[in-house]
């Protein structure tokens, strides 16, 4: 049985519409856990076909928005959502302490880290000037559908890939690779302000979490920098072993 649940994305669904040009209401946005045919596409995860084989999973566990369209911001919620709902809400995390510089473990706890949600004031697309040339430009935020198509472009053309995957998040008539072109030939300022639109709309969760250094002597409060890494797909089962989780 599928057991779907509601679950309200850092997005607020503010960026999808429907197929009639509607805005999605988020309260039908529905997500379920992993089920064991989910498996069989996240076993065969690599970096080169990463966006490919998760937007199969995205097409099985959700409901009510067109995986495609997720936001990025979204994507990695559910990823982190489906890994306490499906396998546990600890992870253990390697890394050093800025204090004692002692190599520690640390037991974080998923369910804990802090969500960004997009303003309610935020429209797309969403017009900014350019700083040096002053042209306004319109900007949208990018999806799992543009990573689809830089993952396809980068395999042809690596160097450019990430020049291809911010001229996608331009708002105009022309192609992409006018915009591509365009942006080439930018100044360098301008650039970085169209990149940092990304940064500046983050939402999601905040992958850092507060600690106090376990090591006799220390004890001290750090911040740890949770790395993004395979087994949030697919954890190792090894992992098990000392925790007794539930998901929420």
């Amino acid at each position: 049985m599928d057991d779907f649940v509601p679950i309200s994305l850092p997005s607020k669904c503010l960026t999808y519409i429907n197929q009639d040009g509607s805005k999605i209401d988020p309260s039908f946005v529905l997500a379920r856990s992993y089920q064991g045919r989910d498996e069989l596409y996240l076993s065969q995860i690599n970096p080169s076909n990463l966006e490919r084989n998760y937007l199969e999973v995205l097409k099985s566990v959700l409901r009510g928005i067109d995986p495609l369209q997720l936001t990025l911001g979204d994507r990695l919620y559910l990823i982190i959502w489906e890994y306490v709902n499906s396998y546990d809400y600890m992870m253990r995390v390697k890394t050093i302490c800025s204090h004692c510089l002692s190599e520690i473990e640390i037991e974080v706890d998923l369910r804990n880290l802090e969500t960004v949600d997009l303003p309610d004031s935020y429209e797309q697309p969403y017009e900014i000037t350019l700083p040096i040339s002053k042209e306004k430009i319109q900007l949208r935020l990018l999806t799992v559908e543009d990573e689809i198509e830089v993952e396809r472009f980068s395999k042809k053309n690596k160097k450019e890939a990430n020049l291809y995957r911010y001229a996608r998040t331009i708002v105009n008539s022309s192609d992409v690779m006018a915009r591509m072109k365009k942006l080439s030939e930018t100044k360098a300022k301008d650039f970085l302000t169209v990149m940092s639109f990304q940064d500046k709309f983050f939402h999601g969760p905040e992958m850092k979490t507060k600690f106090n250094c376990p090591e006799d002597g220390c004890g001290e409060e750090d911040i740890l920098d949770i790395p993004f890494r395979s087994n949030f797909f697919i954890p190792e089962i090894s992992q098990f072993s000392n925790f007794d989780g539930e998901g929420v």
